[in-house]
């Protein structure tokens, strides 16, 4: 049963490979808002930091789990920042973020991301897929991310510079698309397993904040509608309007069915008009031929970091900016914040 799942795994894998950017999208609104009244948003413009990428280190194997490539992130100068953990899209790659990364180490995090099992091509992402399958490759994200939460001195034998920069009493998840889903499996949310029919809740770590960047909604047998009933850490959703894809999401909204799901209190929702799945080609994809995103990866770098000085940096401004509807007025609903 496992192997058939695999190779339909992999046939719904090749089917988005090959029709995944063939999708008919209706105009969309610019966005039309005052330069000055956006730029004194909480989290809008380059924070002060200097920021520091230290790529391609490896954190070795050890008797019972793999050998791990990751990239830091971090201000050059200071210490003590709130400890992001990122993960990427399926068969993305850990150097694809840069834009969104770097932006909020600009406004003090230090950022941990690394490369996963599906990571870095189709055909690794199939094989993997194929050998591991949707489950293992599910679980073996979650493995990654804790051993990288309990690794933090290790990583600074790694990188000397890095010593010292992480508070990791203070944590985020953050991810995109698969890696999305992965984020918010620390803050409650459960894959399903198909064969003991029981949601694998598992014994994760708490975390302070999640950014889910454009999370799938029910997926494979393996991401089901109820695996986000438990999702209570304080969550950031994010998609937009041509967020579509027709074998997964054929309706934008499918992305918000974690936020709607999850359990009430400190959820928000980031809706943007015309934003795609990868802001054209500024994020996990880089190498696609459609037009960047630029507005709609501002809109995304404002809210989020936002959300991050809220519930990591305890700052009201940014809390209040997120409950207000000041974004959706600034940029006459060009993008829209949801609280529930």
């Amino acid at each position: 049963m496992n192997w058939c799942r695999s190779v339909a795994t992999l046939c719904l894998c090749l089917l988005v490979y090959a029709c995944g950017d063939d999708v008919p999208l209706p105009p969309a609104q610019a966005m039309v808002a005052d330069a000055a009244t956006l730029e004194a948003l909480p989290g809008a413009g380059a924070g002060s930091y200097e920021v520091t990428a230290v790529r391609n280190l490896t954190l070795p194997a050890n008797d019972s789990q793999r050998e791990i490539q990751l990239n830091l992130y971090y201000p050059t100068a200071g210490a003590g920042y709130p400890l992001l953990m990122f993960s990427h899209g399926n068969w993305s790659n850990k150097d694809s973020y840069d834009r969104i990364i770097e932006y909020w180490v600009s406004h003090g995090y230090a950022v941990v991301a690394p490369d996963h099992l599906d990571c870095c091509s189709a055909v690794k992402g199939i094989f993997n897929s194929l050998r591991y399958g949707q489950l293992g490759l599910i679980e073996g994200r979650v493995l990654d991310i804790e051993r990288l939460l309990n690794s933090i001195p290790a990583l600074a034998q790694l990188d000397p510079g890095f010593a010292g920069k992480a508070d990791s009493s203070h944590v985020g998840l953050t991810g995109h698309s698969f890696g999305a889903f992965s984020a918010q499996q620390f803050g409650g949310a459960m894959a399903f397993d198909p064969d003991t029919e029981q949601f694998l809740a598992g014994e994760l770590p708490g975390v302070d904040a999640v950014v889910a960047l454009s999370p799938p909604g029910p997926m494979f047998d393996t991401i089901t509608a109820g695996s986000w009933q438990a999702l209570a850490a304080p969550t950031l959703v994010t998609t937009g309007t041509w967020d579509v894809q027709p074998q997964f999401w054929p309706d934008w909204r499918m992305h918000l069915m974690s936020w709607e799901a999850a359990l009430p209190g400190d959820k928000y929702a980031l809706v943007v008009e015309g934003a795609d799945h990868y802001l054209g080609n500024l994020i996990c994809r880089p190498e696609r031929k459609e037009p960047p995103q630029g507005d709609a990866l501002r809109m995304v770098q404002i809210v989020s970091t936002a959300f991050l000085d809220a519930y990591l940096k305890n700052d009201t401004m940014a809390k209040a900016f997120l409950a207000s509807d000041q974004l959706a007025a600034i940029t006459g609903n060009f993008a829209n914040v949801s609280e529930r």
